[in-house]
């Protein structure tokens, strides 16, 4: 970007910071009860400030804020710019329930913050629409991909989720997948038609396109077991990290099952093969499956002996799928996940599922986020 360009840029930052200002936080603090039940931090009694400091402090700012639902924190507007956008224009049409508290001249908004980077937005879409679902709608969906070692070609049996400009989020068994001539190299990010390059909505905005990133190192959970299916879960951290774009962004981690209650429906989205399909589309799939319960999988797999070994734990697990309909091969390590105050949080990483993909009451399982949610944490590098 030239000088120019980064000066406008910063002007209108600025600009939007500064209508959001006098559209919305001037109106919210005037408004009588408003922030009635919050409470503002006063370390002195008015009669023991001293008056000197008083006149010298004047323009210091009391902060009131009040708690923000879901994964969202309640932050200065500054600390949020890129919601700026999107702040701007709910207030303009007088919602007012991004704004938390804020100080004399600071307003705080509710921001959807990622665990894993500080102040970097999550689970959020560029492109918006009640009903549409193409380029753009899943942007945190990553290709794992295998180099031939003789022809240099690339296969993608596996996807991912980024949750970090340097780490995708997948299943173990992926990760560590073994095939005659091809080894792990890359993962593709941007994709959304396998077919073109760049991809192009039908609305007439294109992303940017597809790239492939090398991958410096696998971090595999150490209880995995090659061949099983407990702790099916690793991060494969890359060696550059990712310029986020329509097509490119990472997705929020849910780290608690509370709101995860049997029937809520969930999607799941890649590049595998579908049951309502009798072959793969070339544009990215997703289905919305309803969460089971976990005797249906119990009673599906049980005699399988895929859910036995000693080094199972209770909860690991996820059950989704089982009205007829399901995703079957391709989808493995893909996420599980469902749109919660405002943004897409992941609740599952694809495990496996039956040979009978799609069959009534034959769900497939997934292993839980809120289980490793801390290995998750503790083991994705700093950025």
């Amino acid at each position: 970007m030239s000088w120019r360009g980064r000066k406008l840029l910063g002007s209108y930052s600025c600009l939007v910071v500064l209508l959001i200002k006098f559209w919305c936080f001037t109106v919210i603090s005037a408004e009588e009860g408003n922030f009635d039940h919050l409470i503002i931090d006063s370390p002195q009694q008015p009669d023991q400030i001293d008056q000197t400091d008083a006149a010298s402090n004047a323009y210091e700012a009391r902060t009131y804020t009040q708690p923000c639902s879901g994964l969202s924190q309640c932050v200065p507007l500054s600390e949020c710019s890129s919601m700026f956008v999107s702040i701007a224009k709910s207030c303009y049409s007088g919602d007012r329930s991004m704004f938390c508290g804020g100080s004399d001249d600071v307003p705080h908004v509710c921001c959807p913050s990622s665990p894993l980077e500080r102040n970097q937005v999550c689970g959020k879409s560029l492109v918006q629409g009640q009903f549409y679902r193409g380029l753009g709608t899943f942007p945190f969906i990553a290709r794992i991909g295998f180099k031939n070692v003789n022809t240099g070609s690339i296969a993608y049996p596996c996807a991912g989720s980024i949750i970090s400009r340097r780490v995708i989020l997948t299943a173990a068994h992926c990760a560590l997948a073994k095939a005659d001539g091809h080894r792990l190299s890359s993962v593709r990010v941007g994709e959304y038609d396998l077919s073109t390059d760049p991809d192009c909505a039908t609305t007439g905005f294109c992303a940017p396109r597809s790239i492939n990133h090398a991958i410096s190192h696998v971090v595999v959970h150490p209880d995995y077991k090659p061949g099983q299916y407990h702790h099916d879960i690793a991060l494969l951290v890359l060696k550059t990290p990712l310029n986020y774009s329509v097509a490119c962004q990472p997705i929020c981690l849910m780290t608690s099952r509370t709101d995860l209650v049997i029937g809520k429906r969930a999607t799941i989205a890649g590049w595998g093969k579908v049951s309502t399909s009798t072959k793969r589309s070339s544009e990215m799939q997703y289905m919305d499956i309803p969460l089971t319960a976990w005797d249906m999988c119990l009673r599906v797999y049980g005699s399988t002996g895929a859910l036995d070994s000693p080094n199972s734990v209770d909860g690991q697990w996820m059950c989704a799928g089982g009205e007829g309909k399901d995703v079957c091969q391709g989808f493995g390590g893909a996420p599980l996940f469902i749109m919660q105050d405002g943004m897409y949080s992941q609740i599952g990483i694809m495990s496996f599922g039956s040979d009978n993909c799609g069959g009534v009451r034959i769900p497939s399982v997934y292993i839980s986020i809120a289980h490793f949610a801390d290995w998750i944490h503790d083991n994705t590098p700093i950025e």
